[in-house]
């Protein structure tokens, strides 16, 4: 499971689907880092807690209906190497598909938050959860 290059990675986003919040051309660099693994990849950063990362997900069509374990390795070698002591993720309520991706490899309901825009349900995830 390589880190990959911000170049490298703008493939997995480059489905219409995959722009909610990142496209292909606005992908950051400085801060992010990018692990792959077959057709997904994710995107990790600080969040501003001391030991805890936040990941977003790109996905190749091809590997639709087959990314959970393709992911849940991504996620396990991550922690491997930065050793966390969370791995967070935010999705809309609405976005039903990504929720169910998140419990399917793993996350856990953290909470929610409730913004103008609607529900943010608020996810984290451990190794240990999926051993």
């Amino acid at each position: 499971m390589p880190r990959i290059t911000v170049d490298e990675a703008r493939d997995f986003f480059a489905h219409p689907s995959q722009h909610l919040l990142i496209t292909p051309e606005n992908l950051p660099g400085e801060g992010f880092e990018y692990w792959a693994h077959g057709p997904i990849c994710v995107v990790f950063h600080l969040a501003p807690w001391p030991g805890v990362w936040m990941a977003h997900y790109g996905a190749k069509p091809e590997g639709w209906g087959h990314l959970t374990e393709p992911a849940r390795a991504v996620l396990r070698e991550f922690w491997g190497a930065k050793q966390p002591e969370r791995i967070i993720g935010w999705t809309h309520e609405t976005n039903r598909a990504a929720l169910a991706f998140a419990r399917r490899i793993g996350f856990e309901r953290d909470g929610e938050m409730h913004l103008p825009s609607g529900k943010i349900i608020m996810q984290g995830w451990r190794k240990c959860l999926v051993e």
